[in-house]
């Protein structure tokens, strides 16, 4: 049963999750708590403009960018798995455009988050 559990695959996997949590600023969300959202004037934003403080994050940013990271990852690995030696050239087809697009478009979404934090 535990042979599962503890397994060189498990292990990567949540070794790969907890490196995607610190590197979308799970460290800084842990440490300085900050509001899921923030009152500016009369509206409610989800996402600190860099205008107003440019070392601020909110745990939505977080969020974002931690399943953002995620995707991007997912893509990586779907990528190695296509690209290794196959019998069914259709599947490891599909597999090859599927990580490609994950990868793409999770890099798209966050330059719109830094566009859209930066202006």
């Amino acid at each position: 049963m535990y042979k599962n559990i503890f397994s060189k695959r498990v292990i990567s996997y949540l070794a790969a999750i907890f490196a995607a949590f610190l590197t979308s600023g799970g460290l800084y969300v842990v440490i300085m708590r900050p509001s899921a959202a923030i009152q500016i004037g009369n509206s409610i934003e989800f996402l600190i403009r860099a205008s107003i403080s440019s070392m601020s994050m909110t745990s939505t940013e977080l969020i974002a960018a931690f399943f953002l990271t995620l995707a991007g990852m997912a893509g990586f690995i779907l990528l190695e798995k296509a690209l290794q030696r196959s019998f069914d050239i259709n599947s490891s087809k599909m597999q090859y455009l599927v990580a490609i697009s994950l990868v793409v478009i999770s890099i798209l979404i966050f330059e719109v988050l830094v566009n859209a934090k930066m202006t």
